[in-house]
């Protein structure tokens, strides 16, 4: 587990100093779709979906990508893009 975190954590340093996509396709109440937005960096994305009180499915990609329609989370994974995902 140790290597792992370690893993982990050098992907963090590595994409906070590049864009990332943080995408939203679960929300709580109202139901907008899939949105997606791309930020500077991994702390700036982290920051903006904390004040999306009603995004509660979103994940963190690499890169600037266009995401439009439903989200392909799996494929996502298999890529290697999903820095940080999140689903309640």
């Amino acid at each position: 587990m140790r290597t792992s975190f370690r893993r982990f954590r050098a992907r963090m340093r590595s994409a906070q100093r590049k864009a990332v996509t943080l995408v939203v396709y679960g929300w709580r109440d109202s139901e907008p779709g899939t949105l997606a937005w791309v930020f500077p960096s991994l702390h700036a994305a982290l920051r903006a979906v904390r004040a999306l009180r009603n995004a509660i499915g979103w994940l963190i990609i690499r890169g600037k990508k266009a995401v439009e329609n439903d989200v392909d989370v799996a494929a996502l994974r298999r890529a290697g893009a999903v820095l940080v995902e999140h689903m309640v």
